[in-house]
């Protein structure tokens, strides 16, 4: 704990509660498509291990000390520049918490997250059966327990148990979890077991409802936040990376319902990585969908993207490649950026562009 606090204490110091409140209502105005000076920027660069120590995964995963410092490491490097990243922090277990409380096994490894081994189709009728899991389980009890370990943590540092708060651990989304749960036969099955995929659907989606409500419960956040890079979108992020699989006429059919189900409660946004051409415009009518996450952003034709996202309402976040000299005019609200510089001075010199342009990019060789 000595070395913990060492850091805690000197996040402490440099936390400037007035750029966060500017942050804020610069993320806001963005995500509803109100005028903004610069689009809100994340910039992430490597700092010394002395200076804020990285993990490995399986270290962190491990020790609750070391999840909670590799949480606020993006933190700390947005104190030191005064980007626009927002303050919050999550359970950080992977993407397999959901399928484990079917019964998946949960395997770690030192260079990425925990994901889960699926059951296989035999499997399945008996955990439709039994229906929503019980959360009495490891897997579970760990999420709530880091949440209040994090609490625990922060509550002697006023700024840090103030202004820091708290995002919902990764609940990937209903097909995504029936598909880990299933395994990869699972597409084979849309061909002659299309209810029963859509039956383990709908009880994954019941039991990400109920796990959202109670990690909730532990953390005192509301049900329609998110807290961090995503606020001002809602409380939920269903991911669909198994989903890009699918084609869009499947996705319509099979799996739309249940991503709505999520959505409409308390809003949020839809995370996916890869190619989503078939479908990723049939999201755009989701009720409660406030925000698209495309991560690997070389695949889209940018400018087409968010003109018809903003055409509905719906703000395009977190993207992560370069935006091109012709585009950076027609693109100023309803978009957030993410980007890696090599150095600090990078970094300083791209919040200074950021400020100036209202576009980080060009980035700084």
């Amino acid at each position: 704990m000595k070395n913990l606090h060492h850091y805690l204490e000197k996040l402490e110091k440099i936390l400037d509660p007035d750029h966060l409140r500017k942050s804020r209502e610069l993320q806001k105005r963005a995500f509803a498509f109100q005028p903004v000076d610069h689009l809100p920027t994340a910039i992430d660069f490597p700092v010394a291990q002395e200076e804020w120590p990285t993990f490995r995964f399986d270290e962190f995963i491990a020790d609750r000390q070391k999840m909670l410092l590799n949480e606020l490491r993006p933190i700390y490097l947005s104190a030191l520049i005064k980007d626009d990243r927002l303050t919050g922090i999550r359970a950080n277990f992977g993407t397999g918490i959901i399928a484990s409380l079917f019964g998946c096994e949960i395997r770690t490894f030192d260079h990425a997250l925990p994901i889960a081994l699926p059951l296989g189709q035999a499997a399945i009728e008996g955990l439709l059966q039994r229906g929503v899991p019980s959360f009495q389980q490891p897997a579970w009890l760990q999420i709530e327990e880091t949440v209040a370990f994090y609490q625990q943590a922060l509550q002697p540092y006023p700024l840090l148990s103030q202004e820091i708060g708290y995002q919902m651990f990764d609940i990937q989304g209903p097909f995504d979890n029936a598909s880990i749960i299933w395994g990869s036969d699972i597409y084979l099955a849309f061909y002659d077991q299309p209810e029963k995929i859509c039956d383990l659907m709908q009880l994954v989606t019941l039991t990400i409802a109920e796990a959202v409500k109670r990690q909730r419960l532990v953390d005192g956040r509301a049900l329609v936040e998110h807290d961090g890079a995503w606020n001002y979108l809602g409380g939920v992020c269903v991911r669909n990376d198994s989903t890009v699989n699918l084609s869009g006429t499947a996705y319509g059919k099979w799996v739309r319902e249940f991503d709505a189900q999520l959505l409409q409660p308390w809003g949020g946004w839809i995370h996916f990585c890869g190619r989503a051409h078939q479908w990723w415009k049939e999201l755009l009518t989701l009720p409660g969908l406030r925000g698209i996450n495309p991560y690997q952003g070389e695949y889209y034709d940018l400018l087409e993207m968010h003109e018809t996202c903003a055409a509905h309402g719906i703000a395009l976040v977190q993207w992560t490649v370069p935006i091109a000299a012709d585009y950076r005019d027609r693109i100023r609200t309803g978009f957030s950026r993410i980007c890696q510089v090599k150095n600090r001075d990078a970094a300083l010199f791209a919040v200074e562009q950021l400020h100036r342009t209202g576009h980080v990019d060009p980035l700084p060789e």
